[in-house]
């Protein structure tokens, strides 16, 4: 049976949360009988917990509720809305789990300027700290399955997509196969598949050597796309057109021009 409290002056105690009226100390208080529920809003300056278990839990079932809602007032100084520390090296500091299917897990909504005068934010920012460090900044993988129980699984969804100016900009998919200037949803059609885009004056350029190993197999056909299949065999640059006439374009020191 839930019990009608409220609170007027002073301070109360709940399990392992204090609840001190500002200016003045939290007074110790006999040992709750229960969870401590309240038919009313109770407000506070501040609520503090130090426990060796679980310090707090919210759980809501309402469709239009948040179930926590954290609010930094200030609009300067360097107050932020969530600070979350661990100390524990054995795990994550934060764990996040959700069930979507048309949003992701975490959401992050940058609100700008239309003035432009935010270049130096950024939607997320990473800081690897510590000289020395071996941590990786972005590390995506599947769930390692156990041997003979459960299976491996992985995404056949992008693993990464930067999307803008509708188009794909840089996207990774779930086949391991990279795409830059795609249009949005296209799949590429080889390992790495750049696409032109219009006043750009090339598609790939390189400030230095390009290494071109031996294909380990040999082509022999274009796709319906057209062109043609630049590559090396025993050290010789070929091409091959599109009607299936191989040139060499340089030939190995062991051999010469066909």
């Amino acid at each position: 049976m839930a019990v009608d409290r409220r609170l007027f002056l002073g301070g109360f105690t709940v399990g392992a949360v204090t609840v001190a009226a500002s200016g003045a100390a939290a007074a110790p208080a006999a040992a709750a009988p229960g969870p401590g529920d309240f038919d009313t809003l109770v407000t506070a300056p501040g609520f503090r917990a130090d426990s060796t278990v679980t310090a707090a839990s919210f759980r809501t079932t309402s469709t239009t509720d948040n179930a926590v809602t954290v609010i930094q007032g200030a609009t300067s100084g360097g107050g932020v809305a969530l600070n979350i520390v661990s100390h524990n090296p054995e795990d994550s500091a934060v764990y996040l789990t959700g069930r979507e299917r048309k949003h992701g897990t975490l959401k992050i909504s940058h609100i700008g300027d239309k003035d432009g005068n935010d270049a130096g934010a950024a939607a997320i920012s990473i800081e690897l700290h510590t000289p020395g460090t071996a941590a990786q900044g972005i590390f995506v993988t599947g769930k390692k399955g156990v041997p003979g129980t459960t299976p491996d699984t992985h995404t056949t969804g992008n693993l990464i997509c930067l999307r803008n100016n509708g188009r794909d900009e840089f996207v990774v998919k779930g086949s391991g196969r990279v795409g830059i200037g795609m249009g949005v949803g296209s799949n590429p059609w080889a390992q790495l598949h750049v696409v032109q885009q219009q006043g750009v004056n090339s598609a790939v350029m390189v400030e230095g050597s390009v290494r071109v190993v031996d294909a380990a197999t040999v082509p022999t056909a274009v796709d319906q796309r057209g062109g043609g299949v630049l590559y090396a065999e025993d050290g010789a640059l070929k091409w091959l057109g599109s009607g299936g006439k191989v040139t060499v374009i340089a030939a190995s020191s062991a051999s010469s021009p066909a």
